[in-house]
């Protein structure tokens, strides 16, 4: 388990011994401790020498990795000790408030305060101490955790010797190195990872976007060999770069599948991009940005292009007066599309806290559960969830209240509330 490093009193100087340089030299002799933090609080780094400022940098950034070993040690005492059914860990939601980060991120900031308070006792030691970085720690944890144990303090034992001075770089490198000697099944892992296929799509805050593929060669060669094929057939329709015409041969092989008779759906729908602008814009009496909600900001000119060309993108006008969407509502069961929609839209997100699950992949909760004379299905009683949040309410306790704005008020069993405010589409703050 853990234990506390001990405090130091600061010890005041000499009368003739005062330089603005004092309480850096005091509080090097402390070590990571909040006396130190005080000291160095208090300091103006202007009036400092070069050297003084230089000790103060390296001194906090100890302190920053002895301030996340206790962090540490109170995510523990909120989150519980470890069920045997993960699905029941519900203190992870009470870290997840308290920590204001989604409870996909509590899960990894509890699996790893766990990992300190047990099998990598040294680590946590060597983080108190501030000889290694949060993010050593961190990522010793993380790659560690398929491990037995024994392996994985073996690992921590060759890292630890050389990790205070080593910059994260060479961290990464000496890690990967004694995983593959010590590891036992990293031939079999190793090959199991090179049969992985990643396709990932990344949205940049220009109005670009990019999308990464990794796959077997064969599938891979087959793909750029037909872009290839597609930009030389299109030179004289299409014009641009080569590379241009490639993106707009995969763009219209998408576009193809999304509007085609056997093409999925969702909630009731085809799939669609929304495309999210105000009424000046589209009105043309204004040049406003428009959004590809999940994705990011487009030019006025080039959404308002992807609507007239009949692309399959959905439009959605937003109410200039507080950004959000026009409530859609029913009292059928079964969520119908529209509603579906205008939630999804509404939220952008699951309505829990700090979830950033799209809402169109949650579940549409009652808040009150449907019957004639209790919950109706309409925006005031509808409300998207992630499934872990669902199970939260379900199962542990957790309630929330939809509120007249289209906001939702959440209360936890310890009793913390959190807001959850509908997405809101204005441009500015």
């Amino acid at each position: 388990m853990f234990d506390s490093v001990g405090l130091a009193e600061p010890e005041e100087p000499a009368d003739w011994d005062v330089t603005p340089d004092w309480p850096v030299v005091m509080a090097e002799g402390m070590g990571p401790t909040g006396e130190a933090l005080n000291l160095l609080a208090g300091c103006d780094p202007v009036g400092l020498s070069e050297a003084a400022r230089t000790s103060a940098l390296a001194q906090l950034t100890a302190i920053l990795a002895h301030a996340e070993s206790v962090r540490s040690r109170f995510t523990c005492a909120v989150a519980g000790p470890q069920p045997a059914d993960p699905r029941e860990d519900w203190g992870v939601h009470e870290v997840s408030v308290a920590s204001r980060c989604s409870v996909y991120a509590a899960d990894r900031q509890v699996a790893f305060s766990r990992d300190l308070a047990g099998r990598l006792s040294a680590t946590f030691a060597a983080l108190q101490a501030g000889r290694i970085s949060y993010q050593q720690a961190r990522l010793l944890s993380e790659a560690t955790a398929h491990l037995a144990d024994d392996k994985a303090q073996q690992v921590e034992e060759k890292l630890l010797r050389f990790a205070w001075r080593q910059d994260l770089t060479k961290f990464k490198l000496a890690l990967r190195r004694w995983l593959a000697r010590l590891d036992p099944q990293f031939s079999v892992r190793a090959k199991a990872a090179r049969a992985e296929v990643m396709v990932e799509h990344t949205a940049h805050d220009d109005g670009t976007g990019e999308l990464w593929i990794r796959g077997p060669l064969e599938r891979t060669a087959a793909i750029d060999t037909a872009l290839s094929a597609y930009a030389r057939a299109t030179t004289s329709a299409l014009g641009a770069t080569i590379e241009a015409r490639k993106l707009a041969g995969l763009a219209h092989w998408a576009e193809q599948y999304l509007t085609s008779p056997g093409a999925p759906r969702r909630h009731g729908r085809p799939y669609t991009v929304n495309l999210c602008l105000d009424t000046p814009t589209l009105l043309g009496l204004a040049n406003h940005p428009a959004e590809i909600p999940g994705y990011g900001m487009v030019p006025a000119d080039a959404a308002l292009h992807l609507l007239a060309a009949g692309s399959p993108i959905r439009r959605l006008l937003t109410d200039e007066r507080d950004g959000h969407l026009l409530h859609y509502g029913t009292t059928t069961y079964v969520v119908p599309p529209a509603l579906a929609d205008q939630l999804i839209a509404l939220h952008r997100t699951a309505a829990a806290p700090h979830s950033d699950i799209p809402a169109e992949g949650c579940d549409n909760d009652h808040s009150i559960p449907f019957g004639p004379s209790a919950g109706t299905t309409d925006p005031d009683n509808v409300t998207p969830l992630d499934r872990r949040w669902h199970r939260a309410k379900t199962h542990a306790g957790w309630t929330y209240q939809k509120n007249k704005d289209g906001s939702v008020t959440w209360t936890s069993p310890a009793g913390q509330i959190h807001r959850v405010d509908p997405h809101d589409y204005r441009l500015g703050p």
